[in-house]
């Protein structure tokens, strides 16, 4: 939707352009009096309306179809040298200066490049001799000039915008990466907490970890099962955890507990630092 009405936005534009040079050519062929530096016209007004018109209308689409754009601008100037005398306004030379920009400014290198002969061959049809052909010829070579110059450094901005974009991604994804770092460092491991529980608990929680009841537990440890039930509330609590199944991922991942290992009540975690006794 966007893209689109871009589109719309230039199109528009360019439509009032050509609209205003149309004008400005009718008025050289019609009523030249209104028109500075245009003397009498002596050429064929209707076939110098009808080419000036296409020429004109044409810069509506210069940057759709900028090289078909203005291999017609070149076309009606040299149709109205070939079958009639021109005017000698600057109206239609403006067209194609602006047709020869447009040219260059907006398609690829290899089309700018064909662009630029095209103008040559042009000029040498639209002079009577050849002092007009180099005059033309380096007035629209000029403007072509520049508007491959602003699509050279156009190219370029876009290659350092895209550049800057990527740059920002990264630093972005890094800055994620080492806030994410610094939430893991800074919150405390299953090492650390178990590090909290006491010696107890710590048997209750191996015997979690190998899947025993409280009934299972409380008889293997000789305690009771309210005093269980107890110490797994004192566990969940210490180790911030939600239920049973989270207590054995805890003594896994901690090491106090390897798969395959059968522990009894009797035995103690020796890399588990204990709390001192009171």
């Amino acid at each position: 939707m966007r893209r689109a009405g871009q589109w719309l936005a230039i199109d528009v534009v360019d439509a009032v352009v050509a609209a205003a040079l149309l004008v400005a050519a009718q008025l050289e062929i019609w009523a030249p009096r209104l028109v500075p530096g245009v003397g009498a016209v002596v050429g064929n007004r209707p076939v110098l309306a009808v080419t000036a018109a296409v020429a004109a209308l044409a810069l509506a689409l210069r940057r759709r179809w900028p090289v078909a754009v203005l291999v017609t601008v070149l076309g009606a100037a040299v149709l109205q040298q070939q079958l009639t005398t021109p005017t000698g306004g600057l109206v239609l030379l403006i067209t194609a200066m602006v047709a020869a920009y447009s040219s260059s400014a907006y398609p690829s290198t290899a089309r700018g490049l064909v662009s630029g002969l095209a103008i040559v061959v042009g000029a040498a049809f639209m002079g009577d001799n050849a002092g007009d052909w180099a005059f033309i010829a380096v007035v629209l070579g000029g403007a072509w000039l520049v508007g491959f110059v602003v699509m050279q450094r156009s190219a370029e901005l876009t290659r350092v915008r895209q550049d800057n974009r990527s740059l920002a991604a990264r630093l972005a994804e890094a800055a994620q990466q080492l806030a994410t770092a610094q939430r893991e460092a800074a919150s405390p491991t299953f090492s650390e907490n178990l590090a909290t529980l006491t010696a107890r608990e710590l048997d209750v929680a191996r015997t979690i970890a190998r899947g025993l009841s409280n009934a299972e537990i409380a008889k293997e440890l000789f305690i009771s099962e309210w005093t269980v039930k107890t110490h797994v509330a004192s566990i969940l609590r210490k180790l911030a955890l939600r239920d049973r199944a989270q207590i054995v991922i805890a003594v896994y991942e901690s090491r106090l507990v390897t798969p395959g290992e059968a522990v009894t009540g009797a035995e103690v975690t020796a890399d588990v630092p204990r709390p001192a006794r009171r």
